[in-house]
């Protein structure tokens, strides 16, 4: 442990600091604020922190010095040896450069609250926000109903509930802070050190102009008519600071209150919801409050002066050459490894950025085209370093395999090729940074250039050296290229094999023809055109391929992967028994064809499973006599990547091969429905496996499995196969709405694609209205703003969109449903949509933000819904609430009664992009998550939770702290803690996972609900339960937004909802939870099933806390009889269940035998007192007989 000291030249004057083997902890003095950074990091990570401290925010040009000396930012704090236990290092103001003056500006006009408006084109409106803060406030209350009072899941959803109103703006620290009209300083007084002029309008209403130069800023004589940049004196003292902070503190004293009010403010604030990503778009909801009315701010139409200069040069940067020498970096050391995964993720982060910008502005046809005399589609442009061009066939390139819908798939393909090789960060090969962007229709791909590509060789040659070029006329296979590109064929189980160019030469490719190997001008070797290093889907297409829009499916790695391992094992298992019946013994060797020297020795399992393998040891003369190696390869099993795209063998033997080929493939592509498919239903249906919630969660789980999108269908006949479809019942509503979600998506497109950006918002609310708002109105029309026909008529727009009525374009539905995942939507599916679920999914595909309001999609809605607040929960007297109150439908919000259809253009208030990057993930920080897993399970708990920590330390350090991985990566910690009993730990870390996630993946996203679930269930086991119902409340709402009622999964979730009420004690509204997800369960898995037994046993339990006694017997006897069917009689749960019958049996029979004693002295009371036969009690009330049955005749009645 060290312990340094930093000089500060002002307040607070030092940062005491302590640098340990693991982090630095840099601690204020006056202030108890603390930032951790590596030991084997550099010195600007020290930097880094004083920068972002409260206390020294005022610093930005500094050096750090260390016994006089200098220090170089870029050392890493461990080469300084002569640093000691004690010593001190000097922080020392710099001279301002220009780029030093406009940072600092910038750095002020944040600190002080003035908006910035670098990236309004891509972020949205109300992007980043988080809900938490709000709903914890609804779990604070000590007294009073609890959260879930009021709440009914059978309710429909409350749209405006799910984006929280905006704190209040809080007030600005001056009026007015920009650059001065008198800018830029003059070339004498720039040699001088002028670097700018500013202007500032003071609170107080005081307007000063002030000069930046190489030493600070100083106010000076200048006014708005007169030019004087000397400094100005006021009371005889000159006004001059090195931080513009500082300066304008002392220019006003409301400045500074205000300053102090904010950052009281702020440090009362989760930091995570103040935190701005560094590498990472906040995400942005797709519904959204209006933006707030702007505030005069001249500064904000110059921040982008600020940002790149007068040249914009500072902006501008060669990305391909910035990618390619991050990729070189060394990664031998953990330390080197951590250095360049962090660089390239904020490459690719400054790349998704730029690219998303710039394919906005071509969208809106503000960028020139480098071709402009070719058609649209086949336009390239070149901005800001990148090459944009249209994912659509505009050349031709695709005629044969389906145009413009097989140059899409391509490219989306391509992307996901290029994330592929990045995963796998082979040396010597240079894959592009690529960016799709949807957007209005259109698709636009962003690809960093490859030096040279605008110019031919000096000696004519064509720069693709590797790869069928002209259309395959021309097969090139450099040797240098054929190596590099066999590593990557290995990992993908793909072989290498012979393609024919036009004049029948045969040619040895390690990957596809299509793949492309070209050699820059620096003299790298990039790799192009991904999109096919998986094998066709053949079977798919002999099935589907005369209606399918193009003849270019492949099939997933994750499919060819699961393939290779069946095979893998099938074989090994063949191999062992062999030398089994032999005497010997089989030892697995994994040997790469590309590095022999290096062979790795594992068993089976270990190989089929894809963990490790350990290098192999030399065997001695005795051990090569008893076992024999069984020697893998990732070539073993390979794939011919070119069979069934258009190749003719020319002799008998290629011909030979080329046909086994063809076999494997076949048989690869069956996997998907004779294995794959089979395999997901069974595990869906014992509930291995969670049914999605949403279109991205089902996405995700079927990619994983290596399933594609295009078999919806084909999921959908496998279910209505099935008997006894259970859970499954669920997941094929969730597969019929997916197809017609992705069908409608891709009618949207086609009508969007050729309009202009202005008539986007027309087309969206008909198209909408024509799905989702016929039951309001069955013949919706649109109104375009004249002005806007009149501009563009002469463009000759395509406004087809305006005569299509409701009944074409639900059989444009229908259509493409049939032709891209075979599968036939009734003529009125349109009855059968969930109108809020649709209306989510299809926003968030296309980009779109609608207003927060509740949108009217039936008649009856319009006539039955009454103005009335936001629903609050539903008391009793002296504050209790109801007993009832559980299950009342919540109160409508207010809409406007007169609507005539559910969406108008002006509803749309912002079109985000779409974006898709081919970002790699830190693999570093998985092998430390992973490693900490097994060593937990292996019973080292101290060494797991060190490298558990290890990882979120490497997650932070790669992606920054607001980022969705480290969202995921908390969620993880939290869980893993949670089953370590540290309570507290978990709801720390499941917090932090819940507010990241709501500003990075989304508010209503399925990750985001799992959290909030997540967090509930630390919060209970912490002992807040109100808190945890505050959470689920919060869950539960956005649930019937996203999917709905009726997941299996809410039979959990309200259960866990009903134990934490009886915590309340509120058992009343436990046993109502209890009973809707019995119902809920019954109506899933059936009333005999082993779930609902489990339920009539909780059930049971909640009963007799209610002192209801028969229908506790009941319940009981229900698990009893169905454990006992299910599991048989000598099962812990059938034991557990026999032994509460009998204790409620004898309960019940007590409690009986009270009452029937009870009525007996009434009779007896009733009889002393002289009323007899007819005679009737006060109020006409006929007397109550005494029940005359037996005790165990009740009993009887009480088990029935």
């Amino acid at each position: 442990m060290l312990s340094l000291t930093v000089k500060l030249p002002h307040e607070p004057f030092a940062i005491s600091i302590a640098v340990c083997n693991c982090v630095i902890l840099a601690h204020i003095y006056d202030l108890a604020n603390t930032n951790q950074v590596s030991i084997h990091e550099t010195f600007s990570d020290i930097r880094q922190s004083i920068l972002d401290l409260p206390s020294t925010v005022q610093y930005t040009c500094f050096s750090l010095w260390f016994e006089n000396s200098k220090l170089n930012d870029f050392l890493e704090l461990s080469s300084v040896e002569r640093i000691y236990d004690g010593a001190t290092l000097e922080l020392r103001e710099e001279p301002y450069t220009d780029r030093e003056a406009r940072a600092h500006v910038l750095k002020v006009r944040d600190i002080i609250g003035l908006v910035s408006t670098k990236n309004s084109l891509i972020t949205g409106l109300s992007s980043g926000v988080s809900a938490l803060n709000s709903v914890e406030k609804d779990g604070q209350a000590t007294e009073g109903p609890h959260p879930m009072t009021g709440f009914d899941l059978s309710s429909p959803p409350i749209l405006t509930s799910i984006v929280p109103h905006a704190d209040k703006a809080s007030t600005q620290c001056v009026k007015s802070l920009g650059l001065s009209h008198w800018n830029p300083p003059p070339p004498d007084l720039h040699l001088r050190g002028h670097l700018l002029y500013l202007y500032v309008l003071t609170l107080e209403g005081g307007v000063h102009h002030i000069t930046a130069d190489i030493s600070g800023f100083y106010t000076s004589n200048s006014t708005n008519q007169k030019f004087d940049p000397t400094p100005r004196t006021g009371s005889g003292k000159a006004y001059h600071a090195h931080s513009l902070l500082v300066l304008l503190q002392k220019l006003s004293p409301m400045f500074g209150d205000q300053l102090k009010a904010t950052q009281v403010a702020l440090g009362e604030r989760d930091p995570m919801t103040v935190f701005a990503p560094t590498n990472a778009l906040l995400a942005f909801p797709w519904l959204s409050h209006p933006a707030p009315p702007p505030q005069p701010d001249i500064s904000k139409s110059q921040e982008q002066f600020l940002l790149g200069g007068s040249d914009n040069l500072d902006t501008i940067r060669d990305w391909n050459e910035d990618l390619q020498s991050t990729r070189e970096m060394p990664k031998e050391s953990i330390q080197d490894r951590i250095l360049r995964e962090r660089l390239l993720n904020k490459l690719y982060f400054d790349f998704t950025e730029a690219a998303a910008k710039g394919a906005i502005l071509i969208a809106r046809d503000e960028i020139p085209a480098l071709n402009p005399t070719e058609t649209t589609d086949a336009r390239i442009y070149l901005y800001n370093g990148i090459f944009f061009s249209y994912g659509a066939d505009g050349i031709g390139t695709f005629a044969n395999e389906g145009g413009d819908a097989a140059a899409r798939y391509a490219v989306g393909k391509d992307l996901a090729g290029v994330r592929l090789v990045n995963g796998l960060d082979v040396d010597g090969i240079c894959p592009l940074c690529t960016v799709i962007i949807d957007y209005c229709g259109r698709r636009i791909v962003a690809q960093s250039p490859v030096p040279g590509i605008f110019r031919q060789r000096e000696d004519g040659s064509n720069q693709i050296v590797y790869g069928g070029v002209d259309s395959h006329d021309v097969v090139a296979n450099d040797p240098a290229f054929g190596k590099i590109f066999t590593r990557i064929a290995e990992q993908l189980h793909v072989k290498p094999h012979l393609v024919w160019d036009k004049e029948g030469a045969p040619h040895e490719l390690a990957l596809s023809v299509e793949t492309k190997g070209l050699e820059g001008t620096d003299g790298r070797k990039y790799i192009l055109d991904l999109y096919r290093i998986t094998p066709l889907d053949v079977e798919f297409l002999a099935k589907n391929g005369k209606i399918y829009p193009h003849k270019m499916p492949v099939l997933r790695p994750e499919a060819v992967e699961d393939w290779w391992k069946d095979k893998v094992k099938t074989w090994v298992t063949q191999e062992s028994d062999r030398l089994k019946s032999e005497g010997k013994e089989g030892r697995i060797v994994f040997k790469s064809v590309t590095e022999p020297d290096t062979p790795a020795v594992a068993t089976a399992d270990e190989v089929v499973d894809g963990t490790p393998a350990e290098p192999a040891e030399e065997k001695s003369n005795d051990e090569k006599l008893q076992t024999e190696d069984i020697v893998i390869s990732g070539l073993k099993f390979g794939i011919n990547l070119d069979v069934f795209a258009g190749q003719l063998p020319a002799t008998e033997k290629d011909k030979v091969e080329y046909a086994e080929d063809e076999v494997a493939v076949r048989e690869l592509s069956g996997h998907v429905t004779t294995s794959l498919i089979p395999m997901l239903l069974a595990d869906l249906r014992t509930g291995a496996l969670s049914i999605p919630l949403d279109s991205s969660q089902l996405t995700k789980t079927l990619h994983k499995r290596g399933i594609n999108m295009r078999y919806l269908g084909a999921l959908v006949s496998a279910i209505d196969d099935q008997k006894d479809l259970g859970r499954l019942d669920v997941f094929k509503i969730s597969l019929v709405q997916e197809i017609m979600l992705r069908s409608l998506k891709h009618v949207a497109n086609s009508l969007l694609v050729r309009l202009p950006v202005a008539i986007v918002p027309y087309a969206a609310a008909h198209i909408f209205n024509c799905v989702l708002g016929t039951k309001l109105n069955a013949a919706p029309s649109v109104t375009i703003d004249p002005v806007l026909i009149k501009l563009y008529g002469g463009a000759s727009p395509d406004f087809g969109f305006v005569g299509m009525t409701p009944a074409a374009i639900q059989k444009r539905v229908q259509e493409e449903a049939e032709k891209r995942f075979a599968y036939a939507l009734a003529d009125d599916w349109v009855s059968q949509v969930r109108h809020v679920q649709l209306f989510r999914e299809l926003s968030i595909v296309l980009g779109f933000q609608w207003r927060s309001k509740a949108y009217v999609f039936e008649k009856v809605e319009t006539e039955e819904i009454v103005a009335v607040p936001e629903p609050k929960p539903n008391t009793g007297k002296n504050g209790r609430r109801s007993r009832k109150a559980v299950h009342q439908t919540s109160p409508a919000v207010p809409v406007s009664p007169v609507a005539k259809t559910t969406f108008v253009a002006e509803d749309l208030l912002n079109v985000n992009p779409v974006i898709k990057g081919s970002a790699m993930k830190s693999r570093l920080s998985e092998e430390a998550l992973e490693a900490g897993r097994v060593s937990i399970m292996q019973g080292q708990k101290d060494v797991g939770i060190e490298l558990l920590l290890e990882s979120l330390s490497l997650h932070e350090q790669v992606y920054g702290v607001i980022h969705p991985e480290v969202a995921r990566a908390y969620s993880q910690l939290s869980m893993i803690y949670s089953g370590l009993e540290d309570k507290p730990a978990a709801a720390d870390f499941a917090h932090k996972a819940v507010v990241i996630a709501e500003r990075t993946i989304g508010l209503d996203s399925s990750e985001t609900i799992l959290m909030y679930l997540n967090l509930a269930l630390c919060e209970h086991a912490n002992g807040h339960p109100r808190l945890a119902l505050a959470y689920v409340r919060r869950a539960f709402g956005l649930w019937r937004v996203v999917c709905g009622p009726g997941h299996p999964d809410e039979v959990t979730t309200m259960n866990n909802t009903a134990v934490m009420l009886q915590s309340l004690q509120e058992y009343h509204d436990s046993r109502q939870w209890f009973e809707s997800s019995l119902t809920l369960c019954e109506s899933i898995f059936g009333a005999a099933s082993v779930n609902a037994a489990t339920l009539y046993f909780q059930l049971a339990q909640a009963l007799v806390l209610t002192q209801d006694s028969a229908g506790a017997v009941k319940r009981m006897r229900d698990a009893y009889k169905v454990f006992n069917d299910k599991l048989g009689p000598d099962d812990k749960a059938t034991k557990e269940a026999e032994v509460w019958l009998e204790q409620l049996t004898t309960s019940a029979v007590h409690h009986a035998r009270q009452a029937k004693d009870m009525q007996a002295k009434k009779a007896r009371k009733l009889a002393a007192t002289g009323v007899v036969g007819g005679a009737k009690p006060v109020g006409g009330q006929q007397a109550k007989t005494t029940d005359t049955r037996s005790i165990e005749e009740l009993v009887k009645f009480i088990g029935n």
